[in-house]
């Protein structure tokens, strides 16, 4: 015991203790300026279409997706991992003001610009930022202490968030609901800067790269094509793996829907006081109890989690279009559980379908498999917002809500038609009879399900 002591770095346990803070500030930004329903709610309140509101989440993660890619074997340990989560903080803190102060000033036109912009560098920015934190979580944290670090930053950013919005109450003062609610923008940034002196105040305790790796970034980026490639040959030989890919795309009509459910509040609550604060409040509330709910299900069943949180997208579905019916959309308490409920489903599919992928497939072939999902997400995503958000542009913004229903319907079929991973994950058959090895799921923990994912 006390060889093992003396073994850890000196600062480990300050180290932890930055990492937490800094992630609950992080979280804390990523609440109060989402761009899933605080950004899109800011943009229509300045009179711009709604097809582009939908679209902005989507965005978001095409970009962070596209860098991963790109600069994924740059960010190694030491200080270049600490820099990528500090700049692209620092960046996205930046962006916020900008949006806070300038989008009112503009011409629509280029407050459209402005928002679809601010999405892209903001997925970019997050992308960094993930690799960094991979990085540093992993090397600085001992393995039993990152999962309880990750769902305590959950837990608290979720309760500061909801603190925050209604301690600041006083401050959503404005003659249009674009300047009242703008103060949450502020917050975000408060929250990043304080994020930003946690993370400066990190030590890295871990050495750098060892020189003899310098050759690895090329042969890493510019093997991307190849890898999706690779992934397409893995789709034809693992039957799985076909139905996951299948699945992942309509599983989008979860991740993505909480635009769609802020295009139909909108047109209820734009002049509601308060309205984000009660929405911010739902979300962070059906996040953080998801979380703690979906954390012991998942242990028994992946696909099970999957459906039963795709039929709870479902049921918050109808619940919307049924209340447009009968009168209680424009109530924002009701509208707030809507919001709940979705928020509660959305962590089950996020969580459940990057755990699935983890379980199923073995570590040599994994990298390929995650690069075609994530090809296959980020162009299923981007044409998915398109076209629920020219329905809603061009039809009714209930069509949407109403097309989600039923896609997510078809998510709960595919989640339970998926093959559930054997216990213990040893092995996985292929078309072929062959078997492909399979790496316990207990051995990968990612900080995984923060920052957009």
């Amino acid at each position: 015991m006390a060889e093992s002591s003396k073994s850890k770095p000196v600062g480990t346990n300050k180290n932890r203790s930055y990492l937490l803070w800094s992630g609950i500030g992080e979280s804390v930004s990523d609440i109060l300026a989402s761009p899933g329903m605080v950004l899109p709610f800011l943009y229509l309140a300045l009179g711009a279409p709604q097809f582009i509101a939908g679209l902005l989440l989507p965005c978001v993660k095409a970009a962070r997706m596209t860098i991963e890619v790109i600069i994924s074997p740059y960010i190694k340990v030491g200080e270049r991992a600490r820099l990528a989560m500090i700049f692209p903080n620092l960046v996205i803190a930046g962006l916020l003001a900008l949006v806070a102060l300038s989008a009112e000033s503009v011409p629509i036109w280029a407050a459209i610009a402005l928002f679809i912009a601010v999405s892209l560098i903001l997925g970019l920015c997050v992308g960094i930022w993930a690799l960094g934190s991979n990085q540093i979580y992993g090397t600085e944290l001992e393995e039993s202490d990152r999962g309880n670090i990750v769902f305590t930053q959950l837990a608290g950013s979720c309760i500061l968030a909801i603190i925050a919005v209604w301690l600041t109450r006083d401050l959503m003062a404005g003659d249009t609901a674009y300047q009242r609610h703008r103060v949450l923008l502020w917050m975000g940034v408060l929250s990043l800067l304080a994020a930003c002196l946690f993370l400066f105040r990190l030590a890295v305790t871990k050495p750098q790269p060892d020189p003899d790796d310098k050759e690895k970034p090329q042969e890493q980026s510019a093997g991307f094509l190849s890898q999706v490639a690779q992934g397409w040959k893995l789709a034809v030989q693992y039957p799985w793996y076909r139905k996951f890919l299948i699945a992942r795309i309509f599983f989008l009509s979860v991740e993505l829907a909480t635009p769609f459910y802020t295009i139909h509040a909108a047109t209820y609550h734009m002049s509601t006081p308060h309205i984000l604060s009660i929405f911010v409040t739902a979300t962070s509330a059906g996040t953080a109890i998801g979380a703690l709910l979906w954390r012991r299900v998942i242990q028994k069943s992946i696909r099970y989690t999957i459906a039963g949180a795709s039929l709870i997208a479902c049921f918050s579905a109808l619940m919307a279009v049924a209340f447009d019916f009968v009168g209680l959309a424009s109530n924002p308490w009701v509208y707030a559980g809507v919001i709940f409920f979705l928020s509660f489903g959305i962590g089950g599919v996020q969580n459940g379908r990057y755990l699935y992928l983890l379980s199923m497939s073995s570590e040599t072939e994994r990298p390929y498999m995650v690069a075609l999902g994530d090809v296959v997400a980020g162009i299923g995503g981007i044409i998915f917002a398109a076209i629920l958000g020219l329905v809603a542009q061009l039809q009714s913004v209930l069509l949407p809500l109403v097309a989600l229903a039923a896609l997510n319907a078809v998510s709960i079929y595919l989640a339970l038609d998926m093959r559930e991973p054997s216990k213990p994950l040893d092995e996985t058959d292929t078309d072929d009879g062959a078997k492909a090895p399979q790496s316990a799921l207990a051995k990968h923990t990612k900080h995984h399900f923060r920052r957009h994912e």
